[in-house]
């Protein structure tokens, strides 16, 4: 059980072994591959869940400490990112707006950023991203901007990211002048379209997008909100350099595109689960929490926002996705606060290799065969980055 002070510890070496019992072990992944009519490579995994064979030796871990750089406890995929091979970026929204930098070995190296309005500024950061090359951006939506910073720390002009197509959702991904983003478009009064765009300086290109019920407004008794049906399926995506990866989440369909140009399709036989009114109290176990500016908050009881809002008519199936430096994609499967997490590895080419249960998405990589894992501290929901090494 982690306590609120969690110190830098490496050489600790904690195996968290994922494979199953030996009668299981015998078990491996099948695929198929078949090709559609418009020359999309469909690879289908295996129906049934194959534990995947890897341990995972913790080396040490970042965040938790009572001041200073690592004093941030609340770590997401929207909070940290990595360049893939030896940096680590925390956006630390909760205390300071800053975003601490460090190596692979977590040590500090810089810190960028800072609450404000003035360059290199933020009011309400969301999403950080870093670049291969160790460029650091994340979206301010006070200025409606993507705010970035060289691989040296130094601030670049801001990106205003307004459009009249619509608002940028989500985190921005930068690569190289090539912006990635997921938009809400404006326009139509009774779906609500969101799309997956590429932005460069020639053109805008859209790749995906989901549509479900426009949000509806909704009065509670302390405030009014514009929710769409909980559980409404969304665009879940990342960039692996050239290739960008998307599924709309109802489905376990995941689309591989290049250019703009789908090329593999990969796929398992998970059936999505009928979502039920009830569900709210799993998804908001404490309430809906809303905050107003620094201090205020509306709590909602869950049963009230289930009868009032209504929900989608199935669960999602897929949370999120990240690619790991050598290709390998892993698919988290969306599961509630309650139950085990579950996230499947694929190979390069969209191959289905198992299924490590217990563990959440990655929130990034050092190298091939270092990940970067949430802990969670039950007791005051506390979580700090845990750094592992994979043996395969």
């Amino acid at each position: 059980m982690l306590s609120r002070r969690v110190p830098m510890v490496f050489g600790l070496v904690l195996a968290s072994v994922l494979a199953a019992s030996c009668g299981d072990s015998a078990r491996t992944a099948s695929n198929t591959d078949t090709t559609d009519s418009s020359g999309v490579t469909i690879v289908r995994g295996s129906a049934t869940d194959v534990p995947l064979r890897w341990t995972f030796a913790e080396l040490g871990r970042i965040g938790g400490a009572d001041t200073g750089v690592q004093s941030f406890d609340n770590v997401s995929p929207f909070s940290v990112a990595t360049d893939g091979s030896s940096h680590v970026a925390v956006l630390d929204a909760a205390h300071s707006n800053q975003i601490h930098v460090f190596d692979s070995s977590g040590t500090w190296i810089r810190t960028v950023g800072r609450r404000g309005g003035g360059p290199g500024e933020m009011e309400y950061p969301e999403g950080i991203d870093v670049d291969r090359d160790g460029s650091v951006s994340v979206m301010d939506h006070a200025k409606q901007a993507l705010l970035s910073w060289d691989p040296a720390g130094a601030v670049l002009p801001e990106r205003k990211l307004i459009t009249a197509r619509g608002r940028p959702w989500g985190t921005v991904r930068r690569r190289g002048d090539t912006l990635y983003t997921a938009i809400d478009i404006v326009g139509d009064t009774t779906v609500q379209v969101r799309r997956l765009e590429r932005w460069t300086s020639r053109d805008t290109l859209a790749i995906d997008s989901t549509l479900s019920p426009r949000p509806k407004m909704v009065m509670f008794k302390c405030v009014g909100l514009a929710l769409p049906p909980l559980f409404s399926s969304e665009i879940a995506w990342t960039v692996d350099g050239d290739r960008l990866i998307s599924t709309q989440q109802s489905a376990y369909v995941v689309d591989i595109s290049r250019h703009g140009r789908r090329e593999r399709s990969v796929r398992r036989d998970v059936a999505p689960m009928a979502a039920k009114t009830t569900d709210a109290a799993k998804l908001y176990p404490e309430g809906l929490k809303v905050r107003f500016g620094r201090d205020g908050e509306c709590v909602t009881p869950s049963a009230e926002v289930g009868e009032k809002v209504g929900v989608a008519p199935t669960l999602p199936v897929i949370r999120a996705m990240v690619v790991a430096p050598d290709g390998t994609l892993w698919v988290e499967r969306y599961t509630f606060a309650d139950e085990t997490p579950r996230t499947d590895v694929f190979d390069r080419d969209g191959h289905y290799l198992g299924t490590a249960s217990g563990r959440s998405l990655p929130l990034g990589f050092l190298g091939p065969d270092v990940v970067l894992f949430p802990i969670k501290n039950d007791d005051d929901g506390t979580a700090v980055i845990g750094i592992y090494r994979i043996a395969r």
